[in-house]
């Protein structure tokens, strides 16, 4: 995954996604291979020293805790001062616009804000990579629309590594610069956005796309500038 890049993993159900995911994060052991972060080999550095931060399908927010409780908790957990906690804290919730929600608790937020919640805790962590494990699974599709495009302007804003996992290819094309597609446990391809959606070269690739109606990338980033136009 290059700097800067966002990079869609796709795939159905049970194909190896979240495996791949969790042995990134450390969350599972490698069998044998490497997982290199720029050139540090992180193969068997523990999660929190990997500079990676994921956004989850669920939210995965703390009931109890406010929602600047929430996105400073991992900060505190690796030890970061509780002042430059509060200032990470604050510039996180003032890109996603979530200031006037710090002192609410996760039950009073709709889906959506309690996503960009979960999108915030992230940012502030300053990651090399960004991981976004299924994130729009759970959200309405006006919801979703809105928070696809939010994450994309981040990104273009940030210039962080995102490697974005979804089995719907009806998300893809807002979001990916590449795409990576997975069958079983395997890789079987990996290029630009276009050239997976328009000349896969795998024979999986080419029955995977056609099952789902993916909207013309042409068609889908007009109606995209036309919606951050009038924001």
């Amino acid at each position: 995954i290059k700097d800067g890049e966002f990079l869609v993993l796709v795939g159905p159900s049970g194909c190896g996604k979240s495996t791949s995911l969790r042995m990134l994060a450390g969350l599972e052991e490698t069998d044998t291979g490497h997982i290199r972060i720029g050139d540090k080999d992180v193969t068997h550095v523990a999660p929190k020293d990997r500079d990676i931060a994921m956004v989850f399908q669920s939210y995965a927010l703390y009931p109890h805790m406010t929602v600047a409780e929430n996105m400073g908790f991992a900060l505190k957990i690796a030890g970061v001062a509780k002042e430059e906690r509060d200032r990470r804290v604050k510039e996180a919730a003032k890109l996603l616009d979530l200031e006037q929600y710090l002192d609410r608790k996760p039950k009073a937020l709709s889906g959506g804000q309690r996503q960009r919640v979960g999108i915030a805790r992230a940012l502030a962590l300053t990651p090399d990579l960004l991981i976004a494990d299924e994130p729009t699974s759970a959200l309405d599709v006006s919801v979703q629309a809105r928070f696809l495009d939010l994450l994309q302007n981040l990104q273009d804003r940030l210039k962080f590594a995102c490697l974005f996992i979804t089995h719907d290819l009806a998300v893809v094309d807002i979001l990916s610069h590449r795409i990576a597609v997975m069958q079983e446990g395997r890789l079987v391809e990996i290029g630009e956005r276009d050239q997976i959606l328009k000349r896969p070269e795998n024979e999986y690739t080419r029955r995977l796309i056609s099952a789902v109606p993916v909207p013309d990338p042409a068609e889908q980033r007009a109606r995209r500038e036309a919606r951050l136009s009038m924001n």
